[in-house]
């Protein structure tokens, strides 16, 4: 009998453990890709970056570095269409621990549904650092969660 309770107990942990957590992602990153070539021009390809957000219960702000070379002129373009929930953009001068940290482009409230690609043509920087704001999802469950991507392409002149 405790044999069976035991295998039972352990069964039960195996399924319950190791059952996979659901998300929905959206990211289709050869689209998004060619899309964000399109307005890139007549700049020529850098690099470019897709960052997965996973929306949680608790807000989120996510940090990316961008190193650039003095004196080139450089064209961001954001594609949010990976995205199911809006959040905020925000293109500063230093990292968020610098008390002389200037923001020099922000898009507020990026919904789904509505214009997904931002161009934003940098003044001349030594670097940049693109800051996500993302939202508390009140909907997150341990089950299912809610996921997304957005991306952004550099390019030089």
């Amino acid at each position: 009998m405790k044999k069976i309770v035991y295998l039972s107990s352990i069964v039960l942990v195996a399924v319950f453990g190791f059952t996979t957590i659901q998300t929905q992602d959206n990211c289709d990153k050869k689209a998004i890709t060619t899309s964000c070539k399109k307005k890139l021009e007549p700049f020529k390809y850098d690099s470019q970056k897709f960052t997965k957000i996973n929306f949680t219960k608790k807000a989120q702000d996510l940090e990316v570095e961008v190193p650039v070379f003095v004196g080139e002129k450089y064209r961001v373009v954001f594609n949010t269409s990976g995205l199911p929930k809006p959040i905020d953009i925000n293109i500063y001068t230093k990292d968020k621990e610098s008390k002389k940290r200037e923001a020099v482009y922000t898009v507020k409230d990026v919904k789904p549904g509505g214009e997904t690609e931002f161009v934003f043509d940098a003044p001349r920087l030594r670097k940049m650092f693109i800051d996500y704001s993302v939202p508390a999802d009140s909907t997150a469950s341990p089950t299912q969660k809610l996921s997304g991507c957005v991306a952004f392409m550099v390019g030089y002149k």
